[in-house]
This record gives C-alpha cells, sequence and structure tokens, in this order.
C-alpha cells in the first residue's frame, strides 16, 4: 500500500507540475511590441488635403478643377471643385499599417487658364498644410519666351553638371531616372516626385533645385517652381558660381514676363548683365523685355549688342519688330530679308510671317507721309470744315499743349488701369442713306453691352460685346442686308495715352464751351512712321490698316475727354473710302459701389462713304451697371466671319 500510495503521490506530482504550463499557455498576455504590432493592423490615420486656386494677382478662381491623387489606387482618387474662395478640401482616412507617410499630386485645370500639375510630399505624422497653386492664363504672347526653349537652354546644362555631383550619391538613380522623364520624355509631371526625392535626399544641392524648379514649372506648378528658385538663388548667392547667379536672374525674369511684370524682368536682367555683360542669351532676352515694355529704341540697342555677341537668328527676328515699332520699316524690312535668308516666307511660322506682313503694311503707311492734316490745316480752312469748332478762341501759342497732353494723358491710363467691367443698354440704329441724304433702308436693334478688361502691356484693355436680354451672345445684324457694321469706340481715347501719344502729333487749337464746360480743343494727327494703333476695314474682298486725324475737346478742369471726333488722314482710293467720320460723346457715369465716376461714351455717332454709297450708324448707350464676374465667366466672344459690305469694326 504504501509503495502504491507513493507512486500516486508522484503521478499526482506530475500532474502539478505540467498542468499549470499548459493552463499558463492558454492565457498568456502578449508581450508589448506584439501588442502594438496587433494594435496598429486596425489603427485608422486621417489627413485633410485642402488648398487655395488663385490668378497671378491673387484673385481665388472658384469652379476650377482639382484632381486628388495619392498613388494608393484609382479608388483614393477625388474629383473636387473650388467653391467661391477657390478652395477646395478633402480627406484620408487610411491603414496606418501602411500608410505611415502621404504624398499628394493634383492636377488643376480652368478654363481660360493652363494646366497645373503640383506635388506636395506630407512626410510621415497627420500634419499637412494649405496648398496654394497660382494659374497661369492661357494667354501667352508671341513676343514672349517660350517655356519650352527656357527649359532647352538650361535643362541639359544643369543635367551634365549634376552627372558628376551626384556620381556617388544614394540619390543618383533617382536623378538619372527624373531627368530622363523631364528632359528625353518631356514628362515633367511624372520627373517632379522623382527630382523631388533628390533635393529631399541632398538639400544644398543648388542645382538639384533648379532643375526641379524647371520641372515644376513645365507641370504648371508656378508656386512650387518659385519655392525651389528662391531655395536655389539663396544657396547661389552663398556658394553658387556666377553661371549659376546669371541662370537664376533669368529664370526670375522669364517668369516676371508671363506674369506681364515686365519692369521686374527687367531689372533681373539687368542684374544678370551687369555678372556677364558678353552673355548673347541675356542681351537677347533684355532686348525682348524692353520690347515688351514698349521701349523699342533701348531694345533696338540691346538687340544689337547680342547679335554682336553670337545670339541666335531669334534676337534678328525681335531686332526687326523694334524697328518697326520704332517708325523705321526700311531698316525692319532689311533686317526681316536677312532673317529670312534665301528661304520662303512661307516655310516659316506663323508670327515669322505676321511680322513680315505688319513690314508691308507699315510701308504701304509711307503714303500719308505729306499728308495735310488737322495739325497743319489753317485755322480758317479747319473751322470752315468743322462747324462743331464754332465759337472757338484761338490759342495764341503752344504752350500749354505739354501740360495738357500730360494731364489728359494721366486721367486716360488712370480709366484703362482701374476699369471694372461693365454692362449697359446699346440701341444702334444702322442706315444706308440715298444721294440726296434721305435714309433709304435702316434696321433698329438692342442689345446689352459688355465691356470687360484683359490685360495688355500697357495696362487694361477693353474687351466689348453683345448679348441678348437672356443673356445669350449676339452680335449685330444688317450686314445681309447692305448696312454697315461699327464698334470698338470705348477704346478710342487710347490715342492720348501716355504709351501712344508718342504715335501722334498734337496742336493746341484754343477754348471753347462744350455742354456747359469749358474746354482745351486739342487736334490731333497720327504719324504714318510712329503710329501704334489703327483701324482696321475689312470688306469681302480686302483689308486695309487706316490711320486717323481728329479733334478732342477736354474739360479745362478735370482734363476728362466730353467728345471726340476722328477723320481719315486720307481717303483710300484703293478700296474706294472716300469718308469715315466718328463723333463720340462722353458723360460721367456714377456707380454707387465704387463711389467713384467713370466718362463713358454715351453716343456714337459714324458716317461712312465707301464704293459710292453713305452708311450712318448711331450707337446710344444707358443704364450702366457693374458687371460681376460670376457673369463674365460663362460670356465668350463671338466669331463673326469675313464680311461682304464694309465693316470697321476695330
Amino acid at each position: 500500500m504504501r509503495k502504491r500510495a507513493f507512486w500516486i503521490s508522484k503521478l499526482l506530482l506530475l500532474v502539478f507540475l505540467f498542468v499549470p504550463c499548459a493552463l499558463q499557455s492558454q492565457i498568456a498576455i502578449p508581450h508589448p511590441e506584439q501588442m502594438a504590432a496587433d494594435l496598429r493592423k486596425v489603427e485608422k490615420q486621417t489627413w485633410n488635403v485642402y488648398g487655395k486656386i488663385t490668378d497671378f494677382k491673387g484673385e481665388p478662381l472658384r469652379g476650377a478643377s482639382v484632381r486628388v491623387d495619392i498613388g494608393s489606387g484609382m479608388q483614393y482618387v477625388k474629383e473636387l471643385t473650388t467653391n467661391v474662395q477657390g478652395q477646395f478640401r478633402t480627406a484620408y482616412t487610411l491603414d496606418a499599417s501602411t500608410n505611415t507617410s502621404l504624398s499628394v499630386s493634383l492636377l488643376v485645370t480652368r478654363e481660360g487658364y493652363l494646366r497645373s500639375h503640383e506635388y506636395v510630399d506630407f512626410g510621415v505624422g497627420d500634419k499637412t498644410w494649405e496648398i496654394d497653386i497660382a494659374l497661369q492664363p492661357d494667354t501667352q504672347g508671341a513676343d514672349e519666351l517660350p517655356l519650352g526653349t527656357l527649359v532647352t537652354m538650361l535643362g541639359p546644362k544643369l543635367r551634365a553638371s549634376l552627372v558628376s555631383e551626384l556620381a556617388v550619391s544614394s540619390a543618383r538613380k533617382d536623378f538619372e531616372r527624373g531627368a530622363s522623364d523631364f528632359l528625353d520624355s518631356h514628362d515633367a509631371a511624372k520627373a517632379v516626385p522623382t527630382l523631388a526625392k533628390v533635393v529631399k535626399r541632398d538639400p544644398a544641392c543648388g542645382h538639384c533645385r533648379t532643375l526641379l524648379g524647371l520641372a515644376f514649372l513645365d507641370a504648371g506648378s508656378w508656386n512650387g517652381a518659385s519655392r525651389e528658385f528662391a531655395e536655389a538663388s539663396k544657396l547661389a548667392s552663398s556658394k553658387g558660381s556666377n553661371a549659376d547667379k546669371v541662370d537664376l536672374f533669368l529664370i526670375a525674369a522669364e517668369m516676371e514676363n508671363w506674369k506681364g511684370e515686365y519692369n521686374k524682368a527687367a531689372g533681373f536682367l539687368v542684374q544678370a548683365k551687369d555678372v556677364d555683360p558678353k552673355n548673347a542669351f541675356v542681351l537677347q532676352e533684355l532686348g525682348r523685355t524692353l520690347i515688351l515694355q514698349q521701349n523699342w529704341e533701348a531694345a533696338d540697342v540691346y538687340l544689337n549688342k547680342a547679335l554682336a555677341a553670337g545670339a541666335s537668328k531669334e534676337a534678328l527676328l525681335l531686332r526687326t519688330q523694334a524697328l518697326l515699332e520704332e517708325g523705321d520699316p526700311e531698316a525692319a524690312e532689311a533686317a526681316m530679308k536677312e532673317y529670312l535668308g534665301d528661304a520662303s516666307l512661307k516655310t516659316f511660322p506663323m508670327p515669322v510671317r505676321m511680322v513680315a506682313t505688319q513690314i508691308d503694311e507699315r510701308m504701304k503707311l509711307r503714303t500719308y507721309a505729306k499728308v495735310e492734316s488737322a495739325v497743319n490745316e489753317s485755322l480758317p480752312s479747319l473751322l470752315k470744315a468743322v462747324p462743331e469748332l464754332k465759337g472757338l478762341e484761338p490759342a495764341s501759342s503752344q504752350s500749354d499743349l505739354t501740360a495738357i497732353l500730360q494731364n489728359t494723358g494721366e486721367n486716360v491710363k488712370s480709366f484703362f488701369n482701374n476699369f471694372q467691367n461693365t454692362v449697359s443698354i446699346e440701341q444702334i440704329r444702322e442706315e444706308r442713306l440715298a444721294k440726296d441724304g434721305k435714309i433709304k433702308d435702316s434696321l433698329e436693334q438692342k442689345f446689352q453691352y459688355l465691356l470687360l478688361t484683359r490685360p495688355e502691356a500697357w495696362g487694361l484693355g477693353l474687351h466689348e460685346f453683345r448679348t441678348d436680354f437672356k443673356g445669350n451672345e449676339t452680335a449685330p445684324a444688317g450686314l445681309n442686308s447692305g448696312l454697315m457694321l461699327t464698334s470698338g469706340f470705348a477704346s478710342a481715347s487710347l490715342l492720348f495715352h501716355p504709351t501712344y501719344q508718342s504715335g501722334a502729333t498734337f496742336r493746341y487749337l484754343g477754348r471753347q464751351p462744350m455742354k456747359g464746360k469749358e474746354c482745351y480743343v486739342v487736334a490731333f494727327a497720327q504719324k504714318p512712321e510712329k503710329a501704334q494703333m489703327f483701324e482696321r476695314f475689312n470688306t469681302k474682298d480686302s483689308s486695309v490698316l487706316l490711320l486717323f486725324q481728329g479733334l478732342a475737346w477736354i474739360d479745362a478742369g478735370s482734363y476728362k475727354i466730353i467728345r471726340l471726333r476722328t477723320d481719315l488722314l486720307k481717303p483710300q482710293t484703293a478700296i474706294r473710302l472716300q469718308r469715315q467720320t466718328t463723333e463720340i460723346t462722353y458723360l460721367p457715369v456714377q456707380f454707387k459701389q465704387l463711389g467713384a465716376v467713370a466718362w463713358l461714351p454715351s453716343e456714337v455717332g459714324v458716317t461712312l462713304q465707301w464704293a459710292g454709297k453713305t452708311f450712318r450708324n448711331i450707337h446710344s448707350y444707358s443704364d450702366f451697371k457693374l458687371f460681376n464676374t460670376d457673369i463674365k465667366e460663362r460670356v465668350r466672344p463671338l466669331a463673326v466671319p469675313a464680311p461682304g459690305p464694309p465693316d470697321n469694326r476695330q
């Protein structure tokens, strides 16, 4: 029994020793690291992606399409639209175990602007920031340097320098892939994330940042490019070569030109020239910028220097334009022949052919050279020809002319710079007169008349068009009935704008009461060799440029133009155009929202004698109101086919 008891106790001991161990393995507490891993399997991370879309002036752009892609599959691509403040916002909630960081690619599109590809790396964590994107208008001028040319000039050079700089760097493979995507495959949007990795690994690499900035710029990411160029400039100022500084000054200048900031662009180019006075491309671009500033004589000087320094034929074409606008069509014609060489003009792109056409048309205007005008006509003869001058108190000298032109010019400049979009009611009466002056045919129409601003090199230009009273775009009828179409009067006062005064000669005739105001009366005539503003007269078979002379009645107290009359500088016998007289009456319009007064055309009369026929159109404007941006975005200009009867719209 004792022996049996021993074995039982021994068996119980073994059970005691083994059973708890088995029980313990079933209820064991996991290791802390294992617990954290298990928790991460279900943990979610939320990132907010938000931003604002603006134009170059910082004005918000509503209705822009924003495509957000975080690169985790199509199910994570989101299509957004900006609100009235130009803002967009979304959020991504993802599995934290597989998404420890976030990078975002955005594609922004909006009518009237170039598309923009933006790339942002938010890194690890849940912190994000506002993405600011500035869209560039799709209206790049023919005189501006194409972005592709800038990339071609600088991209390969940067690539060559970085091959040696990154020879043993961990970023070399990313650089080679990104540079190939950008410069070989011309896929800047694809190249940006890869080149951004290079900069992230080596933030002190100035050439890396410049190349990334160019890729951003080519992808349409204006703000992304600006950030990289700013950092590259800091690096270049401390340890960069003169060549690096020149390249960055050049990039900054072209970006300012594309924004229309020509004075700033010229400043950067002067700095580049000071660093490298014989750099042909810098001299060429300085000449280009001076053309954009309409400083023709200075442009000619620097383009000559560029050609002497070995610039391309592009500099010769630019100099041709400068000579033409400088008022020397003969020299411009010689420069164009040198540019064309033995090649036919037909083989050149449209911008070149347009310059050649402008030279040809300006050469034809030389026939105006000895024309008598209101500026040099005797006062008795002028009083007889223009009955409206009755009551004129003749000027004893021209001593007051400079001040009159200066003050009037500043008023005109201010009008265009500060103009707000407007809508008014326009009533048009088109008439065809018999030889005895009686009305033979007529047509009356009424429209909503829109005046919208558009950027020009000298400031803001005005673009006019019409809608019916339901807001549908339309145009005056009557052309097919043998009547005449006329338009473009809102910009007639530009002859007195400081930018355009050099294109005309002026004469102070004296003072005369007009509509209860004491007025200065100034005669003017466009110079065939210097004129920068033209009106085009179109018929079914031909189209010619016209030059004008005329009279302006200017309020002696405010220097506002209250009446303007223009006449042909000379009849155009080749197209049988004997007369074209336009008379514009201006009245002050009070806009309560602005607390300001604008002098706008209230009535316009146009009388024209062409091919033995006489036409008269009368335009009356009333009920002026400010025109909000929302309506502007929905309206587009109407294309009008070439007419049969005369159409002297500017």
